[in-house]
């Protein structure tokens, strides 16, 4: 399942239409963006920096691209010229040029072999072999004068190469063309070509369309939400889930996440916004969304190193994710929606009734088969009601999977009813002695005990911090951030009660830094610095543990195994030695 992280801005865009697009370069970490017809730049993703450039004279036709074989910067200038340079160059108009007899589209890196040269007439060819016979290269068209190639890739098959086209006509008529390549020249093997036309019997029409290298399938997204997939090496087509969340009225750019996932993006359905959709195909459930405030046409959408680059309207956008495999099936339940009608329970001669007591409330939501996050979002706001935590508590604790929006809804009611407002949490002492209020049972403070134990539940409860984010963004305050920020500085320090759950406590730390990171840069208060350092201390404090324990752990190991540990000897430069005379 994926997990989006913040969202940041990798460069911003000269001019939208003349970006041509993002390739990977020769470190994973880096990328190369050709953002307009004479500008090519470098950057690496993990701190949003321009490692390099170059200019041209020459108007830049294609997206540039390393080719590893040639250890290379391979460029197509004027659509019929190309050009190669390596990283330290500086002037692109110095180059030797290598000139072709017919338009070029694109080149096409591949992983173990030199690019591939895809020609506008369907063609292609080897860099070297379509270098050397440039000028009689044949011209014949392999595609209708009246198509166009708005997609191509190549994939290995079996040890096979294959190249994918996806083609579109003036009637907004789609098709699919496959066709090995020979190893060695690159060309097509046109005895093998296959042509398969992208259509279905409904009134429908194609709005996304993705040629996968990694799963060796082609997807095509319909107009009512309905996912296509062409499998390349069975020659098969079939259509099969509904995509949730995204409107398919209009455009939708897809990508490759990995591991089964595909990411979307297009208009919300609303028509007011965008949204970028995570989808397991694998499953068949819409697994994370990152709405966005502004919807682009024709965005270009790509998938780099754990990394979504998304061309918006005037800059190139990041989004880091984390694409797990092990997050609980349950929490999936949500991305359909459920039918108003009782689920049938068949008679197998047993009791029909839960095995364990829920109250009445719950067991009519669960007869209508609703997940249990959707049950607990209907019934909380009732619980929370009543102001008595106890039986917030309980209700709580017959859950296992709360929704995020409602766990942040809990934390803000839970910190307005303690009264946190009177408490300095930049001094020490009255900050400690509230807290340790909930191991004092006197009556003066025996009414903060059960809202100390509600919020100690809260926090160890388990949730998705992709979810969670927007959520502490927009339904959280600064001052609550820095009193739960402050509030888990001291169960981490001061007490022994989250040793179980230590890892939770830190993963609340990185989602508070990250929710407010904005405001911490902007607001110059006292109590924002005073926090943040006190965050900062326990951080290099852990640190400095973890590696005094790593130090002597080879010590401990020696005397386990019972090997003589060896005298430290003292090495100089020089030796002084006294002579009896």
């Amino acid at each position: 399942m994926a997990k989006f992280q913040s969202y940041y801005i990798l460069c911003p865009l000269i001019d939208q239409n003349s970006f041509l697009g993002v390739t990977e370069d020769k470190e994973s970490e880096n990328v190369v963006v050709t953002l307009s017809r004479n500008v090519v730049n470098k950057y690496r993703l993990s701190d949003q920096k321009q490692i390099g450039g170059w200019t041209s004279k020459d108007h830049i036709t294609a997206p540039v691209i390393y080719d590893k074989e040639q250890e290379s910067y391979i460029g197509v200038f004027n659509k019929n010229t190309i050009k190669s340079w390596k990283n330290d160059d500086d002037n692109l108009d110095k180059l030797k040029k290598y000139k072709f007899s017919i338009n070029i589209l694109k080149l096409v890196a591949r992983t173990n072999d030199t690019a591939l040269i895809i020609f506008e007439n369907g063609n292609c060819a080897s860099l070297p072999y379509g270098v050397d016979n440039r000028k009689t290269y044949e011209n014949k068209l392999l595609i209708k004068e009246s198509e166009t190639i708005i997609d191509v890739a190549c994939c290995s098959i079996d040890k096979k190469e294959y190249v994918c086209y996806v083609l579109k006509n003036k009637k907004d008529a789609y098709e699919i063309l496959t066709c090995p390549i020979r190893e060695e020249l690159g060309d097509l093997e046109k005895a093998k070509l296959n042509r398969i036309k992208v259509t279905r019997s409904e009134d429908v029409y194609v709005v996304g369309h993705l040629i996968c290298t990694h799963s060796k399938n082609i997807y095509i997204l319909w107009s009512d939400s309905k996912m296509g997939i062409y499998d390349i090496k069975e020659k098969s087509w079939k259509v099969t889930f509904s995509i949730p969340w995204i409107s398919t009225v209009s455009e939708v750019s897809v990508a490759w996440m990995g591991d089964n996932n595909l990411i979307f993006f297009g208009s919300n359905t609303e028509q007011d916004g965008a949204i970028l959709v995570a989808y397991n195909v694998a499953l068949g459930v819409g697994s994370c969304k990152y709405p966005m405030k502004m919807y682009t046409q024709h965005a270009k959408l790509y998938c780099f190193n754990s990394r979504i680059l998304l061309q918006a309207s005037n800059h190139i956008g990041m989004l880091p994710y984390i694409l797990e495999t092990d997050r609980n099936l349950s929490s999936l339940l949500g991305s359909h929606d459920a039918q108003e009608n009782q689920t049938v329970i068949a008679d197998w001669g047993t009791s029909d009734q839960p095995l364990f007591r829920i109250s009445n409330e719950m067991q009519e939501l669960l007869l209508k088969g609703l997940s249990e996050r959707s049950i607990f979002a209907q019934i909380i706001p009732s619980v929370v009601k009543t102001n008595d935590f106890n039986h917030i508590l309980k209700a709580l604790l017959e859950f296992q999977d709360i929704p995020e929006s409602n766990l942040v809804m809990l934390l803000n009611y839970t910190i307005k009813e303690m009264n946190v407002d009177h408490i300095d949490i930049t001094n020490e002492d009255e900050f400690l002695n509230f807290c340790s209020s909930q191991l004092d049972y006197s009556e003066d403070k025996y009414e903060l005990i059960p809202k100390f134990v509600l919020l100690n539940h809260l926090l160890r409860t388990s949730f998705s911090d992709a979810l969670m984010l927007p959520h502490l963004q927009n339904g959280m305050s600064l001052d609550n951030g820095l009193f739960l920020l402050s509030y888990i500085a001291y169960l981490i320090t001061e007490t022994d009660l989250y040793i179980a759950h230590e890892s939770i406590m830190y993963d609340w730390c990185t989602l508070l830094l990250d929710a407010f990171y904005q405001q911490y840069l902007m607001i110059k208060d006292e109590k924002v610095s005073y926090v943040l350092e006190k965050v900062r201390k326990i951080v290099v404090g852990l640190i400095d543990n973890l590696n005094n324990v790593s130090s002597v752990m080879p010590e401990l190991d020696k005397i386990i195994n019972k090997s003589q540990v060896p005298e430290e000897k003292v090495l100089s430069t020089y030796t002084i030695e006294l002579l009896n005379i």
